[in-house]
This record gives C-alpha cells, sequence and structure tokens, in this order.
C-alpha cells in the first residue's frame, strides 16, 4: 500500500455529543470564536463537503478563531506517499486512494483541538465516520455553477473527476451537480450544514472572513441547543452511530 505508518495510539478522546443535523444561515461576531472553543472542550471539527466549498481555506481561518490546529487530509496524503492526488487517481484509481484517504483520517481523528479539512470524496466510506464522529462534522455546500466557477479559477486540470471536462464551467458545473446529488445523504449526516452565499451573478457572495464567521455562530448555536458541555461521551464504538446514504 501507499502508507506503511501505522495509526498512533488513540488517545482517551471525548466527543461533542449532537443529536441532529441542521441548516444553519446565522452571522457571527468577532466574540464568537472563544465561545465555540469553550463550548467544543477540545473536541475536532471536521469539514465536509464538495470540491471548490472552501474547505481548506476557511479551516485555516477557523483553526486561528479557535487556536486549534489544522490539517487537509488531501495535503497530508501528499506528503505521506510523495505523490500528487491526480498520480495516486492514475496510479492507484479512485479506490486506492480512499484506502489511503482512510488511513489518514484515522491517524488525524486521534488528535484533538484540530480542524480537518476533508476531501470531497471521504463521506462515501461508512467506515469513514467512525472517525469523523470523533469531533463535530461541518458540511459546506453551495450551488453547482458557484463551485464549478470556482474549480476553475483554482485550475480543474488538478481535479481527478474533472480530467474530461477540459476545464469547461458548465461540464464541471454539470459533473458537480451529479456527484452532489449522489452524496446528497451522506453530506446529510454532518452535524451542521452552511451554505456559501451567491451574488446576484452567481458568484462570490461573500469572502472567507464572512463565512468562517457563520461557521462559527452556526456551530455555537448547533452546540449550545443540545446543551453538550454536560453532555459529553467517549469516542464511538462499532454500532453507535447510525449512517444514512451507504
Amino acid at each position: 500500500g501507499l502508507v506503511s505508518r501505522r495509526a498512533p495510539a488513540r488517545p482517551a478522546s471525548r466527543a461533542v455529543a449532537l443529536r441532529r443535523s441542521i441548516r444553519c444561515d446565522a452571522g457571527g461576531d468577532a466574540d464568537t470564536g472563544a465561545a465555540v472553543k469553550d463550548v467544543l472542550d477540545g473536541s475536532s471539527v471536521f469539514l465536509v463537503g464538495m470540491m471548490g466549498t472552501g474547505k481548506s481555506s476557511v479551516g485555516k481561518k477557523l483553526a486561528a478563531s479557535l487556536g486549534y490546529n489544522f490539517f487537509d487530509t488531501d495535503d497530508i496524503i501528499e506528503q505521506v506517499t510523495k505523490m500528487n492526488i491526480p498520480d495516486i487517481f492514475a496510479a492507484e484509481g479512485e479506490e486506492g486512494f480512499r484506502e489511503v484517504e482512510t488511513q489518514i483520517l484515522a491517524e488525524v481523528a486521534a488528535y484533538k483541538k484540530c480542524v480537518v479539512a476533508t476531501g470531497g470524496g471521504i463521506v462515501k466510506k461508512k467506515a469513514n465516520w467512525m472517525h469523523l464522529r470523533n469531533g463535530v462534522v461541518v458540511c459546506l455546500s453551495g450551488t453547482p455553477q458557484l463551485l464549478a466557477s470556482r474549480v476553475v479559477k483554482d485550475g480543474a486540470e488538478a481535479r481527478p473527476l474533472f480530467k474530461d471536462a477540459n476545464g469547461d464551467e458548465a461540464k464541471i458545473a454539470a459533473k458537480i451537480d451529479e456527484l452532489q446529488s449522489e452524496r446528497a445523504e451522506m453530506y446529510a449526516n454532518a452535524d451542521v450544514t452552511v451554505k456559501l452565499l451567491a451574488g446576484e451573478d452567481g458568484g462570490e457572495g461573500e469572502d472567507i472572513d464572512g463565512l468562517n464567521r457563520r461557521v462559527l455562530s452556526c456551530l455555537l448555536r448547533r452546540i449550545e441547543e443540545d446543551d453538550t458541555k454536560k453532555r459529553l461521551r467517549n469516542e464511538p464504538k462499532p454500532g453507535d452511530i447510525e449512517v444514512t446514504g451507504m
């Protein structure tokens, strides 16, 4: 396999127990980061969602706001395998890539006080949810048009799933729409869903700081609603987690 390192021994972590998923469009202010850090009580935050939703960009901001470490599973995969992701897909196929992704997630999920940006397809494997449930899962979503414009701007050629689109934004939007439909039930397992704001022209509707404030505010509201500071539980065991869409 591409990864031969053993996952570190899992520390005795405790995760925030959330009962149901919510969609959130709240705003936030400068004091929200400290409040969220307090109610998280060390639990990590995992960002899931389609490519182009800005998981890495907002993840870095979110980590800074919380005083947490930041990890990007795609970056770690490239560092460990010494291959870029398109090359891993070419050599091992998507299934091979997903195996490596699960191993990396297992390692990262062993630690507390982290914000982790994940790959768009990480929700597809049920085993990954055991690791994601070590913390709070936030799903970022957006319209196919907005996400396609972002993917093209960032360089669609670096995205293996869009290699046949030849940079055509309309084709990429159609593929994103198809993938979103396939993964909708899986993304719905997230604790919080935050939708990206689009402008009147379908383009960017807010900057990364604005999105970060909304994510913080949604996290705070979500955890406070469940009174989770009084109801922390040990990391999940097989059978504890119900995952739909698999």
